[in-house]
């Protein structure tokens, strides 16, 4: 008897540690859907509430430089909440200012920050994105400045990249999908994150 049970054991034992090696990816792995990740060249800034859910949020910024030297934001301000929200948006560079601005973004609504070479061939009617930037930039491309982003009496920093306009993506009509809509942090209002930005930077309350 011995002899015909120890197979059986054998089996088993080994069909659960196929089940498991299986599934061992969402059972040893916390799910990611509420964790955003930086996809395409730019960065996020979050802010979230005492319960860790999104308030507002920049998502994929960079700077892109043009050949007359004048640097301008791209990305898109986001806010979770239900109600209209002013977030100032502020770059720094060595200590120094070089922009700084506010926008404001109606609840549950995403305004798109793009450099005006990049509206050229985009309807008015169905795209009405701000400006952000400064003349004669002081950064070079490939380099990378702070970004500060401000609301409701809380601020997170993060690193901001700079690029020039010499990729076709960010040449005249370029921006599609590149104004915030490579990132993800799990949509919605009740998103959790579990930290409040998208990179190494830090919040204060």
């Amino acid at each position: 008897m011995k002899s015909v049970r120890r197979p059986r054991l054998a089996l088993t034992v080994a069909a659960l540690a196929l089940s498991l090696g299986a599934t061992g990816c969402s059972y040893m792995n916390p799910v990611q859907t509420h964790d955003f990740y930086q996809a395409a060249d730019g960065t996020n800034v979050s802010l979230v509430d005492a319960e860790k859910n999104f308030t507002v949020g920049v998502r994929n910024a960079i700077v892109i430089v043009d050949d007359s030297q004048r640097g301008e934001l791209l990305g898109s301000v986001v806010n979770y909440t239900d109600k209209p929200v002013t977030v100032k948006i502020q770059g720094d560079y060595e200590g120094t200012t070089v922009f700084s601005d506010s926008v404001e973004v109606p609840a549950h609504e995403t305004v798109q920050v793009e450099p005006k070479s990049l509206q050229k061939n985009k309807d008015p009617q169905e795209s009405n994105p701000i400006r952000i930037g400064a003349d004669d930039f002081p950064v070079d491309p490939g380099k990378t400045m702070k970004l500060t982003m401000s609301a409701d009496g809380k601020k997170r920093t993060e690193t901001l990249p700079v690029t020039d306009s010499s990729l076709s993506y960010y040449k005249s009509g370029g921006s599609e999908g590149g104004s915030g809509s490579g990132s993800s942090d799990g949509g919605g209002s009740g998103s959790n994150a579990s930290d409040g930005g998208g990179g190494s930077g830090h919040g204060e309350g």
